[in-house]
């Protein structure tokens, strides 16, 4: 596809789950991959997590175990049916820097348009997408060689900063920047900063 057109080298950016694949990215396609920036991104499952001590015994087990798309797919199914809606119930139940975000009428209009575009294939893909993530990603991080710039809200809910903390931890070359008091979706206030890491 960046063959066809017409593209060489280029950065790749992430949020959330997406890390993987922005990782994956760069460890496939070597130099051709400038820089790689992560929002709030988890590090592979096949490591240990730091969980914070609110997280239950049994979902912590539950997360990391190998599961396939078929058992998932009932559990995103009520999701796919009102995808829409999905950023008033993130609103009532994230971090109030979150909240606060997620509350601005043109930020709830991206996230629905994102949401449903994204689901509107059905819950299959996102059964798919998520079975995948708690598989190790079949590459080591350390043979991601170009430079990784990490955001992570301190007060994320979502992906809790002490994840963040590991996956720097395990990056060859690797900037943090800590956003102290923001969460999952900082990046609707630090859009211009994290562009402007990335760009050559």
């Amino acid at each position: 596809m960046l063959d066809s057109l017409g593209v060489g080298e280029f950065s790749v950016l992430s949020l959330s789950g997406g890390a993987a694949y922005a990782l994956a990215c760069a460890a496939a396609f070597g130099p051709r991959v400038r820089a790689v920036g992560v929002l709030g991104g988890a590090p592979p499952p096949d490591v240990p997590w730091p969980w914070p001590q609110w997280v239950p015994r049994r979902l912590r087990v539950a997360a990391h175990r190998p599961s396939s798309a078929a058992l998932l797919r009932p559990l995103f199914a009520p999701v796919a049916l009102r995808p829409a809606a999905i950023p008033r119930y993130l609103q009532a139940r994230l971090n109030p820097a979150d909240r606060r975000v997620i509350g601005r009428p043109e930020v709830r209009r991206i996230l629905s348009e994102t949401f449903t575009e994204g689901l509107r294939n059905g819950a299959t893909p996102l059964a798919e997408d998520r079975a995948l993530l708690f598989r190790p990603w079949g590459f080591p991080l350390s043979s991601v060689r170009q430079h990784v710039h990490v955001w992570h809200g301190t007060q994320d809910w979502q992906v809790p900063a002490g994840l963040g903390r590991v996956l720097v931890a395990m990056l060859p070359r690797c900037t943090a920047h800590w956003l102290v008091g923001e969460g999952h979706f900082a990046v609707f206030d630090h859009a211009a900063e994290v562009y402007g890491a990335l760009r050559p």
